[in-house]
């Protein structure tokens, strides 16, 4: 395979790679900055998310007490039940 001599010049070739390179680190810094827009946002989402679950933590602290506050109901309605009918019983009259 014979190739084909190089007809450009240096200079032409030169510009032509300087150009290139000059493209390529545009887009490299282009890319630096969304990778720096990118953390932020990261960052943004982190501290919401930490809210978030905080607030989760919290919810889920109120149902437990919700469901030891509806164990607790049961044997206060039998107490004021008991009570009402210890009531009853002791004002009928004795013959």
């Amino acid at each position: 395979m014979s190739q084909s001599p190089v007809t450009d010049s240096l200079e032409i070739i030169l510009t032509n790679i300087t150009e290139k390179l000059d493209s390529l680190q545009k887009d490299v810094t282009d890319l630096k900055v969304d990778m720096a827009e990118v953390k932020t946002e990261l960052k943004i989402i982190d501290r919401r998310l930490e809210k978030v679950e905080g607030t989760q933590d919290a919810l889920i602290q109120d149902v437990s007490d919700l469901k030891g506050a509806k164990s607790l109901i049961i044997p206060v309605v039998v107490a004021v039940l008991t009570s009402i009918l210890t009531l009853l019983v002791r004002s009928i009259p004795n013959p």
